[in-house]
């Protein structure tokens, strides 16, 4: 598995129309980027203006996308190799595409398997937390995804997958910065998935514990 990080307009300018106003885990919250970009236009189906409020935020807020992505790259590699080798021996499944961390003002960071790209924060705050929490939903979809989304359905799946990566916060703790907290709504589940696993050191145990648990 290869991570480079990169700074794309375009796919910055898509993160914060498709998810600056809510999420399917914080539906209807809009982040303060999505927020200030309706103070700027009223008119938000104008890409154009869209990417004139991000180049002016970027500019504003002395952000150096470029920067940040070498910086980024850096600190990842110094740990990517670790990460990697504890999730395939967690989750018993490799991963060898390369997969595209794209930089993102909206502050809100999804993810797309299909087609191997994650968002982070030009905040680079904690990037390697970051990174790792969404590459951990990669693993649980290699693992889990195509059978336990039809079973469980959308968002019995997307409850169990957030869940899951408190396991980070028992495996992966030394290669972040801060602990993978989590959603509020999903902290009861993240016990019973800590707790199975410490018992089990199983991935299957653990996922079946969550579902049966929802």
């Amino acid at each position: 598995m290869k991570i480079l990080f990169k700074y794309d307009e375009d796919k910055d300018i898509d993160c914060l129309l498709s998810k600056g106003a809510g999420s399917i885990n914080q539906p209807g919250s809009k982040t303060k980027t999505y927020l200030a970009l309706e103070a700027f236009t009223s008119d938000i189906n104008d890409r154009n203006k869209v990417r004139e409020f991000v180049r002016r935020y970027i500019l504003d807020n002395k952000i150096q996308p470029e920067t940040l992505c070498i910086s980024m790259q850096n600190t990842w590699d110094q740990v990517g190799a670790r990460f990697e080798k504890r999730a395939k021996d967690i989750f018993g499944v490799q991963i060898s595409d390369t997969i595209t961390g794209y930089l993102t003002i909206t502050g809100r960071f999804p993810y797309n398997t299909k087609h191997k790209f994650f968002y982070v924060s030009t905040n680079a705050v904690n990037i390697n937390g970051t990174a790792m929490h969404e590459l951990w939903h990669f693993y649980t979809w290699e693992k889990f995804g195509e059978r336990e989304i039809v079973r469980l359905g959308m968002n019995k799946y997307n409850d169990v997958k957030e869940a899951l990566t408190i396991l980070l916060n028992l495996e992966c703790s030394d290669l972040m910065t801060a602990n993978d907290y989590g959603y509020p709504q999903h902290q009861d589940l993240r016990k019973i998935i800590a707790d199975t696993w410490l018992k089990t050191k199983n991935i299957v145990d653990t996922w079946d514990a969550a579902c049966n648990a929802i």
